[in-house]
């Protein structure tokens, strides 16, 4: 059995390669085409144009090297044709990866394909038409002697102006992807050191493959920039709201064999039906992940899959959904392949209990959650009960609390703003009883109908 998204389709290896290849031919045909239109004006755009407006004098640039001239000319034809090809690679690139990706994993690569476009774009023609000539211009004014008449070589310019514009593409690229990993929470805990690995490797290789040997100098500033960019960008970006929960690998809630629980409580309003419990109601050592339409979306299965994946959960409560909601069966598979068992709190059968809404916010969400018997002691559930009602003001606190072994409230039960009903309990103690009424809450037993 495999990882499957509730969105896969059964297709095999040889239709995705297929495909891949279909994609590849068609973006293969676009950048030839784009090479062949800028070949038809490159040489007035970089000879009559863009030379002239590095030169920092008039008449002093000329063609030293004819045969690095021509090829520095081929490798401007492609770089631009690649240029033109980008909005076309990011469409193919998207169609081809979103229906293989989560939804947050797609956010990411939607807005880095478009905020790196745009970005790159802006900052790589303000340094070829702003930058860089006024860089020439105060070199030549620097370096200035009285009766020398200095010349430049177009090939080395040319060549200088396209190794500066390449390291901005790739520290660009890179920054972006470290800001947009640390907004959406993907390069969180353990998998922080992995994705910086990836992205100084992919930069640095990429540098090391394309800047000429005797441009050693721009190599090692251009990783050194690499580099401190990066790590500022991991170490400085904070997360954004809509980012996924974080929770430490060491946090979560020992069980009775001292086993390392990592719960997530997952909030569904089953169609608004039940109230979406808030963060301060959510006991410490869990996360709480709030999905009101989990029930009813395919997206917020895949989101949930995510989140046990990035977070390494190995239990899922959730709070809505009752033993009569059909939850997809493949969600199902997909938590037992990765170790995490799920269950439901079944709130939706206790939404048309009450007469009143009670005056303490998810009162009903704190205490069926406190009888569970996983990841805690079944005998110790009035324990946690005490504890929950003992930090509840007194002039909140519920007056009556009713017990019954059912697991579902029995049919006919109503309650008023000041009783709780607690489920799947056995009978209490004496001593459990008077600790209750200490506290101003009478335990008794419900009575069937």
């Amino acid at each position: 059995m495999s990882l499957r998204l509730t969105s896969d389709k059964a297709i095999p290896v040889q239709a995705h390669l297929d495909e891949l290849s279909i994609r590849l031919g068609r973006l293969l045909a676009i950048l030839v085409l784009m090479m062949i239109i800028c070949w038809n004006f490159i040489d007035e755009l970089i000879l009559r144009n863009y030379i002239s407006l590095l030169s920092p004098c008039t008449d002093c640039v000329a063609v030293y090297s004819p045969t690095e001239w021509v090829s520095l000319r081929w490798l401007s034809i492609l770089l631009l044709g690649i240029c033109l090809t980008i909005p076309f690679f990011s469409r193919e690139v998207l169609v081809f990866c979103s229906p293989g990706m989560l939804s947050y994993e797609r956010k990411w690569l939607k807005q880095l394909l478009f905020v790196g476009s745009t970005s790159i774009i802006f900052v790589v023609s303000l340094t070829l038409f702003v930058v860089l000539p006024f860089w020439f211009l105060s070199a030549e004014k620097a370096g200035f002697v009285e009766g020398v008449s200095p010349s430049y070589s177009a090939a080395a310019m040319l060549e200088f102006a396209l190794i500066i514009c390449y390291i901005e593409i790739i520290v660009f690229l890179s920054v972006i992807s470290a800001i947009l990993l640390r907004r959406y929470g993907i390069a969180e805990g353990e998998e922080k050191a992995s994705w910086q690995f990836r992205i100084h490797g992919v930069s640095i290789f990429l540098m090391w493959l394309i800047i000429p040997s005797d441009q050693d100098t721009l190599l090692t500033l251009g990783i050194l920039m690499e580099f401190i960019l990066v790590e500022l960008s991991f170490s400085k970006i904070s997360r954004s709201a809509y980012a996924l929960p974080s929770f430490d690998e060491n946090n979560g809630i020992l069980d009775s064999e001292a086993r390392l629980r990592r719960i997530g409580i997952v909030g569904c309003s089953c169609c608004d039906v039940v109230p979406v419990p808030q963060n301060n109601s959510i006991p410490k050592g869990m996360v709480f992940l709030p999905i009101p339409n989990f029930c009813i979306s395919k997206e917020s299965t895949d989101l949930l899959i995510g989140t046990v994946m990035q977070l390494k959960l190995t239990d899922v409560i959730i709070t809505g959904c009752g033993s009569e909601t059909k939850i997809d069966e493949r969600l199902i598979q997909n938590l037992e392949y990765l170790n995490c068992h799920m269950r439901t709190l079944s709130l939706i059968d206790f939404s048309s209990l009450r007469i009143a809404d009670s005056k303490i916010k998810d009162i009903d969400f704190m205490i069926r959650l406190a009888v569970e018997n996983d990841p805690w002691k079944l005998e110790n559930s009035y324990e946690r009960i005490f504890k929950i009602l003992s930090e509840i003001s007194r002039d909140f606190r519920p007056e009556f609390a009713y017990w019954t072994e059912s697991i579902t409230p029995p049919f006919g039960t109503d309650l008023s703003p000041n009783e709780i009903l607690i489920t799947s309990t056995k009978e209490p103690t004496f001593e459990i009883i008077n600790d209750f009424k200490k506290l101003g809450v009478n335990l008794l037993q419900l009575q069937r109908i």
